[in-house]
């Protein structure tokens, strides 16, 4: 009697499964995390070049289940990794300022998810393509100073500084799963490995990291 009310339980645990994946077709999704950034390094011409640390940053997503398998979403990556850069003049190379700082770092992505499974795990794929904006924090010039008048105060004028900045075009893809609690919240995990597609002759640069998430379905 055991026997067969176990092996009704087993028969039945795929159904289960798959009716609790289902519920993920046609909803919005929204998670919020944190993530891992390898460390990374580049170089250029005439002896240039660039070491960025590995940092920790906050991640944020949000997205469109279309199916059971397949969904659309955005990211949104904050970090501060602490940087390296030697910059040698183009006329002697052996002329070099080498600068050490903190980079404001801005991801912004587009990703296709393919979930495997249809239950509540599922490992899962993803494409994406999207822009990755560095600030230097460096100036690149003086100050720029501004006035306006203030009804109690007077005149009053403050002064702020142009950085160094780039937004670059960024392609790549992560392996990951996910579980999904029931009520709709989930956590999920990737590994991902974006390529940065710089101007120049020197190689591209790639943005791998570690990324865990918390998130809710509605």
């Amino acid at each position: 009697m055991r026997l067969s009310g176990l092996a009704v339980l087993l028969l039945a645990l795929p159904g289960v499964s798959l009716a609790q994946g289902s519920s993920r077709s046609q909803t919005w999704e929204f998670s919020v995390g944190g993530l891992y950034q390898d460390s990374e390094s580049a170089s250029g011409n005439g002896g240039s070049s660039f070491e960025m640390d590995s940092a920790l940053g906050l991640a944020f997503n949000i997205g469109y289940n279309l199916t059971n398998k397949f969904a659309l979403s955005a990211d949104f990556d904050f970090l501060e990794p602490d940087y390296t850069a030697v910059l040698a003049d183009e006329n002697d190379p052996d002329n070099t300022q080498t600068i050490r700082h903190s980079l404001s770092q801005f991801n912004g992505r587009f990703k296709g998810t393919f979930n495997i499974l249809e239950g509540p795990f599922s490992p899962f794929v993803e494409i994406g393509a999207g822009w990755t904006y560095f600030d230097s924090n460096v100036a690149s010039g003086p100050p720029i100073v501004g006035c306006w008048w203030h009804p109690y105060y007077g005149n009053i004028c403050s002064g702020y500084y142009d950085t160094i900045s780039e937004t670059e075009m960024t392609w790549g893809g992560a392996v990951g799963f996910r579980y999904e609690f029931a009520g709709g919240s989930f956590v999920k995990a990737n590994y991902s490995i974006y390529e940065v597609d710089v101007s120049g002759d020197g190689a591209d640069p790639q943005l791998a990291s570690v990324r865990l998430e918390y998130g809710w379905r509605f």
